[in-house]
């Protein structure tokens, strides 16, 4: 029996370099494979998401701003700019390849669902060690290491763990329980279900437009504009 004992960094198991030539284009073409892609607005794309059960991987878009975490749930939609859709796919990529060449070992298991009443998570990886279940999630993403660290925090509560990993392409870091972990889901079904959108300062983000727009309305879709070889919308 081989076991798992310590997760290695990400670009120490697989090839990582080769994502970095996925461009826009490519990146579309591979999103779409899951999901109906629409450019509904310049550089902002749009697919349908469930965001009616709460879940850990909302963190990250609670702490970018919870405004546009409301909006994206009333829409029934996550939003992505150029930039974003790109680093998801190249995300994606990487852990497809680090979850098959981990899931060797006896002790791993990929895509570990969780549920616990309206709670729902997908762990990136989860280490078993005796009668313990130690949660691994893989970063590769522009989020900041706080909403990392919470995420992973939450899951290592659901799953009743001491511990957890953080593990990026270049490095691992330990995460220890945090017993106040689910409060932080608890206030982000509060702002999801509220009747309007919260007060936040704006930092005039690349979703400004989305926020003046879009928020209170449904959206109707807009046609895709045609790219360029490269990935880039053509001159006009």
């Amino acid at each position: 029996m081989v076991e798992l004992i310590v997760p290695r960094p990400i670009c120490s198991v697989i090839k990582c370099d080769d994502v970095n030539n996925i461009d826009l284009k490519s990146a579309l073409k591979e999103l779409e494979r899951e999901h109906d892609v629409h450019e509904i607005l310049p550089g902002i794309y749009a697919y349908k998401y469930d965001f009616n059960r709460i879940s850990p991987s909302l963190i990250n878009d609670y702490s970018f701003c919870p405004r546009l975490l409301w909006i994206q749930q009333r829409l029934g939609l996550k939003l992505l700019t150029e930039r974003l859709l790109v680093a998801l796919v190249r995300g994606r990529i990487l852990h497809q390849r680090y979850e098959r060449a981990v899931t060797v070992y006896d002790n791993v298991i990929a895509e570990y669902r969780v549920e616990i009443g309206n709670l729902v998570g997908v762990i990136d990886v989860v280490v078993r060690r005796g009668r313990e279940y130690v949660p691994v999630e893989l970063k590769t993403g522009a989020a900041g290491r706080d909403a990392h660290r919470r995420q992973l925090q939450a899951y290592i509560q659901l799953l009743g763990a001491s511990r957890g990993y953080l593990v990026y392409r270049d490095r691992v870091e330990i995460v220890r329980e945090e017993r106040s972990a689910l409060a932080l889901l608890a206030e982000i079904e509060r702002v999801v279900r509220m009747e309007s959108p919260p007060d936040v300062t704006c930092r005039g983000c690349a979703f400004i437009s989305v926020c003046r727009q879009l928020s209170g309305t449904r959206l109707s879709p807009a046609p895709r504009r045609t790219l360029g070889p490269s990935g880039e919308r053509p001159s006009m």
